[in-house]
């Protein structure tokens, strides 16, 4: 009895690493489409995408299910865990991997220094790469601007921009995050002190 448990675990975790391909392949596709195309903010366009993989998985998989009483030796129940369990995992995956790419300094640093490797910078020609480079040059500041306005943090008004309501939600949320989870550098969520 307990070789059988042992079986289906590793089913259900063979069919979770096939579900995280799966939906992998599925948001690589999308992002080349210009399906929300417009989203200012790219984790919630991997994260949107996230999603409608899993629906679509879903609908595949428990009507299969159902009529065939199991899928691959697995109940409906654990299909449908194993679909949910994947979409997690490929968000966290989403979030941790390619959307730093987008926004990190320290990978454009980075790739900046790759197409020179045997260049030495100092730390004020770092400084320099980081606001010339990837703030200026890349628009970065602009991009974070555009998001926030994008998603209703902040409002355009006459000659400049205002934190909404829903701004102000966010970083009270955010406090308590970090009360509970502190930061090494408490300025990034307190830059006039507490």
């Amino acid at each position: 009895m307990m070789k059988m448990e042992w079986i289906k675990l590793l089913k259900a975790a063979l069919l979770c690493v096939v579900l995280c391909v799966l939906i992998a392949v599925a948001v690589a596709f999308l992002l080349r489409t210009p399906l929300l195309a417009g989203q200012k903010a790219y984790l919630y366009r991997l994260l949107v995408f996230d999603a409608i993989a899993c629906v679509v998985l879903l609908a595949v998989t428990v009507p299969v299910a159902v009529k065939r009483g199991s899928l691959f030796g697995l109940e409906l129940s654990s299909v449908v865990l194993c679909v949910g369990l994947s979409t997690l995992l490929m968000a966290l995956f989403l979030a941790l991997g390619p959307m730093p790419i987008e926004r990190s300094y320290t990978i454009f640093s980075l790739a900046d220094m790759a197409e020179k490797p045997e260049t030495v910078l100092t730390t004020e020609e770092m400084k320099a790469q980081f606001v010339d480079g990837f703030i200026e040059q890349a628009g970065e500041t602009q991009k974070r601007i555009d998001e926030q306005v994008y998603i209703g943090n902040l409002e355009e008004t006459d000659g400049g921009y205002r934190i909404t309501a829903k701004g102000q939600r966010l970083i009270r949320l955010m406090r308590l995050v970090e009360s509970i989870f502190p930061v090494p550098d408490e300025t990034c969520i307190y830059p006039n002190g507490k």
